[in-house]
């Protein structure tokens, strides 16, 4: 005779619990635990690394698909309490790092791993790739809305997400280093839901102090308008100096290039040479010319300096003053939206030109110099003043 402890059948069907992955955005991870369940109107989300789970081996990044624990062990108990209360439970993870098959079908298994513990039905949404998908955009909720709630209109004022990448500083709790970032504060601010951490949530700890970062896109003055510096007669030569996504293409194409100036750009031509030489042939025509590149250095700068020099016209310099930071939010703000004609450019751009820049003077032979500051002037002040980094 068999013993029943052999042969009887877990109670518990959670163990069993497995994913069905959706392909419907290929930069998107979208899959439901297995169990019949309609669309609700409160949501329940969160974020999975540091927030659901933690690593088991104490690393910062997990060592392999094994290597993680619950955060607390309230976590498990407080989801299914909420699924009781009626909301649907969501999970938006960042996770720009599965760029293999390997490493894709290894993070599948991890979620399967995960979600088995869980008696509830959970939806789990990653995004791989740098696109509209990744927090804090919210590509990954309007999915949701459109695609995983059968219909069903989210309350956004009873919805909510908990995330640790909430901007907190060096020191916010002792012992405990800065987040790494503030994208799921971010993140729940442009959907408009309520955020809390871990700490918050599942501890009930009170809030602590924290930073959106070294850039707002909410402070800024609606009302300024751009001066378009005086340059004089025609024909001369203008160099811009500029951080990438400062704003210096938009405004040498709306108020230099109707004018009559021959644009040279070196993403367009390619080389410096070419830059150089396609200059000194409008020059000698008698057309007037702006330079559209970064131009950190006073080296290259002095390559236009002189060649207005050598023909006798005058040379004004255009200094784009928008910090990394700004930059930085244009650069993804100009990749993600309409229409979608340029490529997010990676940090290192940002740093280089930082590293590079010196300050443009007129002992460098300028005639003028004028600062232009970055206003936007799109029809999209509400898209652009959402968090994009």
């Amino acid at each position: 005779r068999v013993h029943p402890f052999f042969t009887e059948k877990p109670k518990n069907n959670s163990m069993k619990r497995s994913i069905r992955w959706i392909s419907t955005v290929d930069s998107v991870l979208f899959g439901k635990s297995s169990g019949n369940e309609q669309g609700r109107s409160k949501i329940a989300a969160f974020d999975l690394d540091g927030t659901l789970i933690t690593t088991k081996s104490g690393r910062v990044h997990a060592k392999d698909e094994n290597d993680w624990q619950w955060w607390h062990t309230s976590v498990q108990s407080k989801i299914e309490n909420l699924h009781q209360q009626g909301y649907k439970i969501v999970v938006f993870s960042n996770q720009n790092g599965l760029n293999t098959e390997t490493r894709i079908n290894g993070f599948k298994s991890k979620a399967a791993a995960i979600l088995s513990q869980i008696s509830i039905p959970v939806c789990i949404f990653a995004a791989l790739h740098k696109d509209i998908y990744r927090k804090p955009s919210t590509g990954m909720w309007d999915l949701l809305e459109k695609e995983a709630n059968d219909g069903v209109i989210i309350d956004k004022s009873n919805s909510l997400f908990v995330g640790d990448a909430a901007g907190r500083q060096d020191g916010w709790k002792p012992k405990l280093k800065k987040d790494h970032s503030c994208v799921d504060r971010k993140f729940a601010a442009n959907i408009g839901i309520e955020f809390k951490t871990p700490e918050e949530f599942f501890l009930n700890e009170p809030k602590a102090p924290f930073t959106w970062g070294p850039f707002d896109p909410h402070i800024i003055d609606k009302d300024s308008t751009l001066n378009i510096p005086e340059l004089g007669p025609k024909p001369h030569v203008v160099v811009f100096v500029g951080c990438p996504a400062s704003g210096k293409s938009r405004f040498a194409k709306k108020y230099l290039v109707p004018k009559g100036y021959i644009y040279v750009n070196q993403d367009t031509l390619k080389t410096r040479n070419k830059c150089v030489a396609v200059a000194k042939e409008a020059i000698e025509e008698g057309k007037s010319v702006v330079i559209d590149n970064t131009n950190p250095e006073a080296s290259t700068r002095a390559l236009y300096i002189r060649l207005a020099k050598n023909a006798g016209v005058s040379v004004h310099c255009l200094y784009f003053t928008a910090d990394e930071h700004l930059s930085r939010h244009n650069n993804y703000y100009r990749a993600l939206n309409p229409p979608h004609d340029r490529e997010v450019l990676g940090d290192i751009v940002f740093r280089t030109y930082k590293a590079k820049l010196q300050e443009p003077k007129e002992s460098e032979g300028f005639d003028t110099i004028h600062k232009i500051p970055f206003i936007f002037e799109g029809p999209d002040l509400e898209g652009w003043q959402k968090w994009w980094i």
